[in-house]
């Protein structure tokens, strides 16, 4: 789906990635629903979609749901939209027995659309902080150096919600000894500025570098040198966010101080540690939580970010950023099968509230209290607000756009949770390659997945696709490509021997092998130490051995699992939706109001 694009007919315009259907530059007001299914027929350049296609990619094969007359309905809301006569139709017609279209739709970049404001007046600009350059010679610092722009990123897109769009992390990190110049990357990113330094240590003392660069005509318009470490971190945000407000809007507001002096904490060693804990936090997350608690993936990444943010708390107890990482850390850990939910996700709470009354307008504390919300409470709503309170303070969050993302899709509400999802890829291209194909197998594109990347030139890929491929090749039944995606997944985490033998079972007695194997692997697992009673259920679902996944899946619902919020779009429970045991444990999960 074009979701970076406007979709034009007659007079029309539909664009996407704001969720609005514009007639002659006036909104044009158009219910969920309806909205959805015209985003659907629009993106298929004319394409005949079929009422059954409609009911799979809108409701996910939903049963229980008045098909019929919930596609008649929004079909009659959308020509009433549209102004179309359904006796003589100009734009959406129906094909009797076949399904509709939407004809003379055409796209067009968001430069070309007639709301674009140009750079430097009210349109955001596009500003990439490069990891620093590690010239110490020691390898250790080097995540130091990543986490200390990823920190600058941050503060700034938080200082400059309404006009600074910072490019993430992961696709600064390609750039990283790159011997491209500025120019270069800022036409491959469309930049306007880039931020750039350097990490050096001569004997006992440390120097760090800082420039800012206009890319329209690369000219340097602010520099400093910091000395020495202690203060180095706060000094670099401080000024590089006063330079980069001065040549946006003359000087930094009020607020925007009060923000940053928020923000910051009183020690500089409080900096140094939560910037390091979160790049050891990040280093995690972003690998498949189902894939990771299933295989028994350790969580030393986890620790050392828990060890770090504790630290920063240590130096400074008013510091809400490290409550903001603790709460992290706490809910994370539980999402990928470290312990249970009762003994993670209260910790959560009470950490992401104390971060919120240190500073209410941190956008990181937002994110960790809605995520609370929806893994453990289940109340949708109240996580879709806090989701929505963190990108409002923050729009260049790439992390609280892709759990927003998965709210959205968990609820049904697929057109928007794709929306959502591109715009978390879109700020940080590089790591949510990975995470568009997650949400791909999250609103059941299977098949999608199989064939982009079964296509030729897809050979590489980050751990986080092999391990959704795994699931996608399987629930296509193509298990020998299952078992080389898992392999691939478990290599590249360094889990040589237990590839090994996902591959010996594989070869000794096929798919069904593999899978006794990991319902083996797993009850022997929770008899030394915890394991979520919901791995063991998927393990039997893919076994189809129903009574006994609906055994586990009962214990699952009793501690409330967490991975339970997306239960209608996990993949192993698909094929027993139908039954009425199952529809009583969805019952019992968020967000049923929103199907």
């Amino acid at each position: 789906m074009p979701t970076d694009r406007i979709i034009r007919f007659a007079d029309f315009e539909l664009d996407v990635e704001r969720y609005q259907l514009r007639r002659a530059g006036e909104e044009v007001r158009l219910e969920r629903l309806p909205m959805d299914l015209l985003i659907l027929l629009a993106s298929r350049h004319g394409e005949l979609i079929s009422r059954a296609d409609i009911v799979e990619r809108l409701w996910h094969g939903n049963p229980y749901r008045d098909n019929e007359n919930g596609i008649n309905t929004a079909i009659r809301k959308i020509r009433i939209a549209l102004a179309d006569d359904p006796a003589r139709p100009r734009h959406l017609v129906t094909v009797k027995g076949k399904g509709y279209r939407l004809d003379g739709a055409s796209f067009a970049s968001r430069s070309d659309s007639t709301d674009t404001e140009p750079i430097g007046t009210h349109g955001a600009v596009r500003v990439l902080v490069l990891p620093f350059a590690n010239l110490t010679g020691d390898g250790k610092e080097a995540y130091f150096c990543s986490a200390l722009a990823d920190e600058i990123s941050a503060t700034l897109g938080a200082l400059g919600a309404d006009r600074l769009r910072m490019i993430a992390r992961t696709t600064a990190a390609r750039y990283r000894d790159t011997a491209k110049s500025i120019g270069e990357i800022a036409r491959e990113l469309k930049l306007d500025y880039v931020l750039e330094g350097s990490f050096s240590r001569l004997a006992h003392k440390v120097r760090i570098l800082t420039r800012l660069i206009r890319c329209a005509d690369e000219v340097q318009i602010w520099s400093r040198a910091h000395e020495p470490v202690s203060q180095d971190a706060l000094d670099i945000i401080k000024e590089a966010a006063g330079a980069l407000a001065q040549e946006l809007t003359s000087t930094l507001s009020e607020q925007q101080r009060s923000l940053l002096a928020r923000r910051l904490p009183v020690d500089p060693a409080a900096h140094d540690a939560y910037v390091r804990g979160r790049y050891f936090w990040y280093r995690r997350v972003h690998f498949d939580a189902a894939f990771c608690a299933h295989h028994g993936i350790d969580g030393e990444d986890f620790a050392r970010s828990r060890a770090y943010f504790e630290a920063a708390l240590e130096h400074d107890p008013n510091y809400a950023l490290g409550y903001a990482g603790l709460s992290n850390y706490y809910g994370a850990s539980v999402v990928h099968g470290l312990f249970a939910p009762d003994d993670g996700w209260p910790v959560a709470r009470a950490l992401a509230q104390s971060a919120l009354e240190l500073d209410p307008d941190l956008p990181e504390a937002h994110h960790a209290l809605a995520a609370v919300r929806y893994f453990f409470d289940w109340d949708w709503p109240r996580a879709e607000a806090g989701f929505k309170e963190a990108l409002r303070r923050n729009p260049s969050y790439p992390e609280a756009h892709r759990l927003y993302a998965r709210l959205l899709l968990a609820a049904g509400r697929h057109a928007e949770g794709q929306v959502a999802m591109a715009r978390a890829e879109k700020i940080d291209p590089l790591a949510f390659q990975g995470s568009r194909a997650f949400g791909m197998i999250l609103a059941g594109q299977h098949a999608q997945v199989v064939r982009e990347y079964l296509a030729p030139g897809h050979m590489e890929h980050s751990p986080l696709v092999y391990q959704v491929l795994a699931t996608a090749f399987e629930v296509k039944k193509l298990f020998a490509q299952a078992v080389d995606a898992t392999v691939e997944a478990l290599e590249r985490c360094d889990l040589q021997a237990r590839s090994t033998a996902v591959r010996s079972h594989w070869e000794a007695g096929g798919y069904d092998a593999v899978l006794h194997w990991y319902l083996d692997d797993l009850l022997a697992r929770r008899r030394r130490q915890y394991t979520s009673p919901l791995l063991i259920a998927e393990a039997y679902a893919r076994l189809a051995q129903p009574n006994e996944m609906f055994q586990w899946l009962d214990a699952a619902l009793a501690e409330r699992a967490s991975r339970l919020c997306e239960l209608r779009m996990n993949p192993w429970f698909q094929p027993y939706r139908a039954s009425g045991r199952m529809r009583r444990v969805e019952q019992h999960i968020g967000g049923a109001q929103t199907h």
